[in-house]
């Protein structure tokens, strides 16, 4: 017994890192990221054959997909994806719809783009074929090649991400000669995505919809929607775990009375090469008289290593101010701890102390842990609360500016979470000190808050209440920094 070349599928993943089994992401991740994953969906009833509104039965009682796919990005911007589906179709009631119980559906392959980012709004696209490589007549493929182009968008708040694909199925039409006609369709697909653990596990919940272009309008069995909640595990950076259920809102082809999702994703990602350390040529010692130097001279021992002073939780050392313990924020916010803010009350009095350092960069960093973006955006986010930290403490704003490395500027490459923790760090740049003897400007304490434009006196930073160690000379500016200030989670 024949059924009909349809593809009735409504859920269809993509394997994208950070996507969800029912909502693509808008972004592409590091250039060579290679994602490999398999989708197993079990669906109870996705086709039921009604008569003038009334259920007859199921042509397919239960369905057992499984979808296996890969996704490779490119760049950041763009990224190939291909998928392979296939099912297994345990019969209903109405035999004489049914087709083949085992079979192989169509390839969808196809590139996706991040056309920009503004803010917390990502914009992507993509374009899809799927082509007919699957059975025919039991509603697993169709015989003629489809076009799926979308938009994808992203908006994230924090914790909060939220997802939008829409897309088009274009295909020739169908008329399967029970009561609808299987043509082009409007396809939207969204979720919800909350971050219960940062990188680590997600909740998910949103919803799988088409609608024919043919029946905007009308109701019918062309238009479908679905409710798709679950949740996303990492137990590991490289791998992710999918689980979650469905349940149809509508009466339709492809929707279910009940489905059930699970997968896992194997991600990976080029780790970041150490360069090699670089060697300099030491110039031989000039010569040296022998009573250029005196025995007693010989035997000083070397100068001791700087330790922290019981009071001292900040000092300058050449081209950097080093804090001694690590700024820490709200569980994936940009909000400063109370524990931290004499940390930083300390930085805004050394200021003080130096007037003749003109300028510090608060440099944001993160570890590889989740996206790019979301990255780069809560270093950034996280730099700007220590910048105005700053200036409430008494730091005129001209002294100071941020900027946010991300992730491309890793401390260790490990994979522990000590390593990872040690990537998640802000630090202090000098950018510009004067020399000795220069005399430093007149740093004004009357200003307009940047944040509001309200005019403001700012207070005198206290002094520190520890000993504070001037330091030498500012070293050139090759020199790369080594902090020890890795902003640590609660």
């Amino acid at each position: 017994m024949a059924g009909f070349s349809a593809d009735i599928e409504l859920v269809r993943p993509a394997f994208s890192p950070g996507g969800t089994p029912a909502a693509d992401v808008a972004y592409a991740g590091e250039a060579g990221t290679l994602s490999v994953g398999t989708l197993v969906q079990v669906e109870d009833a996705p086709l039921v054959l009604y008569r003038y509104g009334d259920e007859q039965g199921a042509v397919i009682d239960t369905r057992v997909g499984l979808t296996v796919g890969a996704s490779l990005d490119f760049s950041r911007h763009f990224a190939a994806r291909v998928s392979l589906p296939l099912a297994y179709d345990v019969p209903g009631t109405q035999t004489e719809f049914s087709g083949s119980a085992f079979g192989m559906g169509d390839i969808l392959a196809g590139l996706r783009a991040h056309v920009g980012h503004w803010g917390p709004l990502d914009l992507g696209a993509h374009a899809d074929l799927i082509v007919p490589v699957g059975a025919t007549e039991s509603w697993k493929g169709e015989g003629t090649v489809r076009g799926f182009p979308g938009v994808l968008i992203a908006l994230g708040w924090g914790p909060l991400s939220l997802r939008s694909d829409t897309a088009f199925m274009l295909r020739s039409g169908l008329d399967t000669d029970a009561d609808f006609t299987l043509g082009s369709e409007l396809v939207e697909n969204a979720a919800l995505v909350v971050s219960v653990w940062e990188d680590h596990l997600a909740l998910h919940g949103g919803v799988a919809s088409r609608v024919g272009l043919a029946t905007l309008t009308a109701g019918g069995a062309e238009n479908v929607v679905e409710l798709v909640a679950g949740l996303q595990a990492k137990p590991h950076r490289d791998w992710t775990l999918d689980a979650g259920v469905g349940r149809g809102l509508t009466e339709g082809y492809g929707t279910t009375r009940f489905r059930v999702v699970a997968g896992v994703t194997w991600s990976r990602r080029p780790r970041p090469v150490t360069p090699a350390p670089v060697v300099a040529e030491i110039p031989p010692p000039p010569d040296i008289l022998p009573d250029q130097v005196t025995i007693e001279e010989l035997a000083k021992p070397p100068p001791p290593k700087l330790v922290w002073e019981t009071l001292q939780l900040a000092r300058v050392e050449q081209d950097r101010i080093v804090i001694r313990d690590p700024i820490q924020f709200e569980f994936a916010k940009d909000v400063i701890l109370p524990v931290s803010i004499p940390t930083l009350n300390y930085v805004g009095g050394l200021m003080s102390e130096h007037p003749e350092i003109v300028h510090v960069v608060i440099e944001g960093h993160a570890s590889e842990e989740g996206s790019y973006y979301y990255n780069y955006d809560l270093a950034k986010k996280r730099a700007d609360a220590i910048w105005r930290a700053l200036i409430e403490a008494g730091v005129s704003p001209t002294r100071i500016s941020t900027r946010s490395m991300g992730e491309v500027e890793p401390r260790n490459a490990g994979e522990d979470e000590s390593s990872l923790a040690e990537n998640r760090r802000v630090q202090f740049h000098i950018v510009k000190r004067l020399a000795i003897g220069e005399k430093p400007p007149v740093y004004a304490l009357e200003i307009k808050q940047p944040w509001s434009g309200e005019p403001e006196l700012l207070p005198t930073p206290p002094p520190p209440p520890g000993p504070v160690e001037a330091g030498p000379a500012p070293a050139p500016a090759d020199v790369e920094s080594n902090f020890d200030d890795v902003e640590e989670e609660p």
